[in-house]
């Protein structure tokens, strides 16, 4: 089994020795150990000298010069959408704690739930402003 690198950038295995590319032997248990690893959620990184599991978080990526950099522009809008669909929770919230009180009908889950709600938007909002720096 071979790993095939080209400019310094992992492509993937190989059984067979591929023409034009950089070959390097390994075992069939450590590619096995590798196929594992990234069913597990790891990014395989060729490191100059070989092939790492590395663990990027959610928005991290490697670049074209082979460094793990971050996305803060699709971060930034992953929190911002999140706020929304939060505060169009919150609306609905209130709606039913109107409509519960209007029967007079017990609110005190629903309020509960309401809190939970706020205290997850004041987070939001500053994770936001923590981004926008």
């Amino acid at each position: 089994m071979y790993i095939i690198i080209e400019n310094d950038k992992f492509l993937g295995f190989s059984l067979k020795e591929e023409q034009g590319y950089k070959n390097v032997e390994i075992t069939e248990k450590e590619h096995t150990e590798f196929i594992e690893k990234q069913s597990e959620g790891y990014t395989l990184y060729w490191n100059k000298k070989q092939l790492e599991v590395i663990k990027m978080n959610e928005f991290e990526y490697i670049n074209d010069s082979g460094e793990i950099v971050k996305d803060a522009k699709a971060e930034l809008k992953y929190y911002k959408d999140m706020l929304l669909t939060l505060k169009r929770d919150r609306v609905q919230l209130k709606k039913e704690i109107r409509d519960f009180e209007e029967f007079e009908e017990d609110t005190a889950e629903i309020k509960e739930q309401l809190k939970i709600k706020e205290m997850e938007i004041k987070e939001i909002e500053n994770k936001i402003k923590e981004l926008e720096g």
